[in-house]
This record gives C-alpha cells, sequence and structure tokens, in this order.
C-alpha cells in the first residue's frame, strides 16, 4: 500500500535533481539561448566541475528534462515541454529569491533556485508563488517525484505543503 503524503525523503530526492547544479544551469542555459553542443558541455559551464555537468545531464536526460538532437550537425541537447517548463518554475523561483534577497542579496541565479527549492521543502508560507509553480509543474511531471508513488500529485503536495499549492 503507498502512502498518499509523500516521505521528506520523497521531497528532498526532488530538491536535489531539480536543484542539481549541472541541471539548473544547463535547463536555464538551454532556455535562454538554444541547444547546447554536448562536446561544449564543459566550455559553456566553465565555473562548474565536470563532474556536476556530467552528472547534471545525466539526471536531465533520464528525467526527460532534455534530449539529444543535431545542431550545426552535432549532436547537441534540447529542452523537452517537461524541462522548457522547469525552466519557467526556475525563473519564478529566482524572481521570487531576487526580491526577497533569499538566500543572500547578492545570490547568483543557481543559488537562488536552489534555495528556494529547498525552502519550499520546509515552508511555502513566504513563497507562495514559486510554491504555486512547482507544484503545478510536479502535477505535470509526476514521476520525477518517485517512480514507485501510485498516489495522485494532488494528494501528495497538499499533503507535504500544507495545502498551500491546492
Amino acid at each position: 500500500m503507498t502512502s498518499t503524503k509523500p516521505t521528506p525523503a520523497q521531497l528532498v530526492h526532488t530538491v536535489e535533481v531539480l536543484g542539481h547544479p549541472g541541471v539548473v544551469r544547463l535547463v536555464s542555459e538551454i532556455d535562454d539561448h538554444g541547444p547546447v553542443a554536448r562536446h561544449m558541455l564543459s566550455r559553456t559551464f566553465p565555473d562548474l566541475r565536470l563532474q556536476q555537468v556530467r552528472d547534471g545531464s545525466v539526471l536531465a536526460r533520464t528525467h526527460r528534462l532534455i534530449h539529444s538532437g543535431q545542431q550545426a550537425g552535432q549532436p547537441a541537447y534540447r529542452l523537452t515541454p517537461r524541462g522548457a517548463a522547469l525552466a519557467d518554475v526556475y525563473d519564478t523561483a529566482a524572481r521570487w529569491a531576487r526580491a526577497h534577497h533569499h538566500p543572500t542579496r547578492h545570490a547568483d541565479f543557481t543559488t537562488r533556485v536552489r534555495a528556494t527549492l529547498t525552502l519550499l521543502t520546509q515552508n511555502t508560507a513566504h513563497a507562495t508563488e514559486p510554491a504555486q509553480a512547482l507544484h503545478q509543474w510536479i502535477q505535470a511531471n509526476w514521476g520525477i517525484l518517485d517512480a514507485r508513488a501510485a498516489t495522485s500529485p494532488a494528494v501528495v503536495l497538499n499533503a507535504s505543503f500544507g495545502g498551500a499549492c491546492g
């Protein structure tokens, strides 16, 4: 029997996947600038460790946020509809974080997104706009939370966010 309320581990796993620096950067880069050639990944993200870039691309492909296509005859990563919708969640989270100086006034985009996603697993009372965006994204893309979960995403998210997203 599957629980109707997510475990803290399920929420942490979701935030770890969605908030992975390589995932945030890759999804946001493609959303802002178009496809990224696979052979250019490390050059596109020089501030990330190579392992973060690799792990991010694996996570993004595994969760169908990106897919491989062609750009100028070279293999390149493109956003899937799921990835494009996640880019909107990132933008909402970063915009809220910037307006509220979360976690700090001078944080960069990735840090703002990651900190806001983490905040949403703890409390949504102060971040209703990003909580609603994340709620809607997870509801539309339920498989990323937990492949074994069989309950309705609306039930799970309302239970986890105390009804703030309903």
